[in-house]
């Protein structure tokens, strides 16, 4: 997917909203998507905030006081549940700024990739008076420790590419977009080409202690690796692979070389 929106900014308006909502809930269920990429057309912004007009413009029923409670998720979180959830691989290519709830629609991707020189993050909702209410302040703290995600919000501060592959809000970054690009739709066909039973219950592992206690966790992840056995593409790869020199020296020291050949 390319985003782009009238204003030039990539802003998150209704409109790119709901085209999002629509897009990910599509991709979610349609088994011929292998691995779902969103990157932006524009490579100044990937996306740079919430559109500021939009909730200036939210009703008084909207406002909460000190002892009121949020009892159900919004649209926007049931959004980036759906995406955190996605039953198949996802990847954000981000070139350009991203910023408030963009950077808090980004975080919920599965990997993120970047340029040097262009990608740049900002939750920057404290200096307009506002706090992140999108999830940023849930998923931040465990891509980039407790420490970083403070400095980041209440600092409201600019994080360039080659810090947040430090920090961990990139897996990556590249030096320029051309070879950002390669990488990603290299890496994507890679994932495309193994089995989408494997590609998922390796996903939901990976979750599942976002969802559960340790022990559970660990039960959860164990439950998932024996579902896999049941297909039969498992075995018959498993038997490729020690055909292939698989548990020999030297198919073990050239790993990527004998998974190449599945």
């Amino acid at each position: 997917m390319c985003a782009k929106d009238e204003v030039g900014l990539n802003l998150l308006t209704g409109r790119l909203f709901r085209e999002f909502a629509d897009v990910v809930e599509h991709v979610a269920v349609d088994d011929s998507v292998r691995v779902f990429v969103l990157r932006s057309s524009d490579e100044d912004f990937w996306m740079a905030h919430f559109d500021l007009h939009a909730i200036m413009k939210l009703p008084p029923s909207a406002i909460t006081y000190p002892g009121d409670r949020e009892l159900t998720p919004n649209t926007w979180h049931i959004l980036c549940d759906r995406l955190r959830n996605m039953p198949k691989a996802t990847i954000a290519e981000v070139v350009g700024r991203c910023g408030g709830g963009g950077n808090e629609f980004c975080m919920n991707f599965d990997m993120r990739f970047g340029v040097r020189g262009s990608t740049c993050f900002c939750q920057m909702e404290v200096p307009l008076g506002l706090s992140p209410g999108g999830t940023g302040c849930i998923t931040l703290p465990g891509l980039i420790g407790p420490g970083r995600a403070f400095e980041m919000v209440l600092g409201g501060i600019d994080v360039d590419a080659d810090t947040a592959e430090r920090w961990g809000l990139l897996n990556r970054c590249f030096p320029d977009t051309a070879s950002c690009r390669d990488h990603v739709d290299e890496f994507a066909a890679r994932i495309a080409s193994f089995p989408p039973h494997a590609v998922r219950a390796a996903k939901a592992s990976l979750l599942a202690v976002e969802r559960m206690p340790r022990r559970e966790a660990c039960l959860e992840t164990l439950h998932l690796f024996n579902q896999t056995l049941a297909y039969p593409d498992a075995r018959k790869r498993m038997e490729a692979f020690l055909g292939r020199g698989g548990q020999t020296r030297p198919g073990e020291r050239d790993l990527q070389g004998t998974l190449s050949k599945l």
